[in-house]
Order: C-alpha cells, then sequence, then structure tokens
C-alpha cells in the first residue's frame, strides 16, 4: 500500500463553509478555515500513526461572542495523534489524556467569561465526546473536522469504495480516470431515511496523493460545504 503523506510533512487547508436558512432573505453565511500540516509517523502493527497540528485559525464569526467562544474551543483540537487503518478509518487517538487535561484547563478558564445554560450544555456535550474514545473518533472523522483528511489512506483509488459512518445514508465513492488524475465521485443511497436532501462531493488524486476533495450536503435549514486543498 501506498499512503498518501509520501513526505514527512504535508499541509492542507480545510475549509466548512455554513448556510443557514438558504434560499431565504434572512439566509446567513459563516466560514470556518483550519490550516493542518499532517506529519507521518511511521507505520505500527499494519496501522499508521500521524500527526495533526492546526497552525492556523480563520473563522468568520469570531467577532461575536459566540464566534469567539467556538474559536477557543476549537484549540483543544489543535494538535492530535491518531492511528489510521488502510481504509482511512481512526482506530485510535493516542493523545486522548492530553486533551482530556487540556480541556479541563480551557473549561475552567472558559467558564470565568461565559455562562448560562448553552454554554453548560455545550461544555457537557464536549465532557462526554471526551470521556468515550469511540464517540470522539466520530466526532474527528465528521467532514467539519478531518473526515475529508484520511480518504488518501485507501489501499486502492480504482475500486468503488462504501464509506464507513453511522448516518442513515450510504456514501458511495466511485473512481473516473482523467489524465494523470484519479477523481472519485461522491453520492449517496438511502437519504430518504435521513434528513438530507442533497449530497454529492469529489475526491481528486494525484501520484496518490489527496490533493482536492469537496463534499456538498443540503439540508432543509442548512446547506454545509466541506473542502480540503493541498498547498504545501
Amino acid at each position: 500500500m501506498e499512503k498518501f503523506l509520501t513526505n514527512s510533512c504535508k499541509t492542507y487547508r480545510l475549509e466548512t463553509i455554513v448556510i443557514s436558512n438558504p434560499e431565504t432573505s434572512y439566509s446567513r453565511e459563516k466560514s470556518y478555515v483550519r490550516t493542518a500540516e499532517v506529519y507521518d509517523l511511521g507505520k505500527e502493527n499494519n496501522y499508521f500513526k500521524y500527526q495533526i497540528l492546526i497552525v492556523d485559525f480563520n473563522f468568520s464569526d469570531d467577532d461575536n461572542a459566540m464566534g469567539k467562544l467556538i474559536k477557543q474551543i476549537s484549540y483543544l483540537f489543535d494538535e492530535l495523534i491518531l492511528t489510521i487503518d488502510e481504509e482511512g478509518n481512526i482506530i485510535s487517538v493516542e493523545n486522548l489524556l492530553f486533551l482530556q487535561l487540556r480541556w479541563t484547563k480551557i473549561q475552567t478558564d472558559l467558564l470565568k467569561l461565559h455562562q448560562g445554560n448553552v454554554v453548560e450544555n455545550y461544555f457537557n456535550q464536549i465532557n462526554m465526546v471526551l470521556e468515550n474514545e469511540p464517540s470522539l473518533i466520530e466526532f474527528l472523522q465528521e467532514y467539519n473536522m478531518f473526515g475529508l483528511l484520511f480518504n488518501g489512506l485507501w489501499n486502492s483509488f480504482e475500486e468503488r469504495r462504501i464509506r464507513k459512518t453511522k448516518k442513515e445514508y450510504v456514501e458511495i465513492m466511485t473512481p473516473e480516470k482523467k489524465g494523470g488524475k484519479i477523481i472519485q465521485i461522491i453520492s449517496a443511497e438511502n437519504l430518504e431515511q435521513s434528513d438530507v436532501t442533497y449530497f454529492r462531493g469529489i475526491n481528486i488524486f494525484s501520484k496518490n496523493n489527496l490533493v482536492e476533495s469537496f463534499i456538498e450536503i443540503k439540508k432543509h435549514q442548512y446547506h454545509l460545504k466541506h473542502s480540503l486543498l493541498w498547498i504545501g
């Protein structure tokens, strides 16, 4: 198997755009951009280890109280050490204890500035995720976190793939060759079992490297656009 991280480090731009109340006069768009350095730590027991460092954040709504709070909480996940299998699934979070201890400090500091039921409920959700590694892994594999990143670890880019998720629908990745690139068209089946009305995406590989990815998901109340771009 060829790993998509053929050098010691690669840098990616990750962006999530959230459009609330689409196609209305009061539609609002928010953008969350992160720059991630991904370090290949080698292979161990047929699994791959990576360190992810988020070196820059650019959130469009960090000029208001809730936006600032979300950005401050995001710093919790700016350093991760993950074990990944050959299909790009996160198997374990190696620095889980570090995250738990770090969250204790961040939460204590934030509670000095932010109060109320909404904030407390939000913090309780984070506590529950950090106390359960499978829940944390599921969270980290969401497209707004790092779900786009490890698609490039698959053993073959030339076979039709099914992405494992706990969603009601099934994600299908169908490859096409175009010149020296392989393009995976991402679609979904059984959308009628969910609240998603539209799902479409694409992964672009060059020389077995993931260079670009895009996912668009539409629901009745909001649209989501997730993208990844290899920038160095």
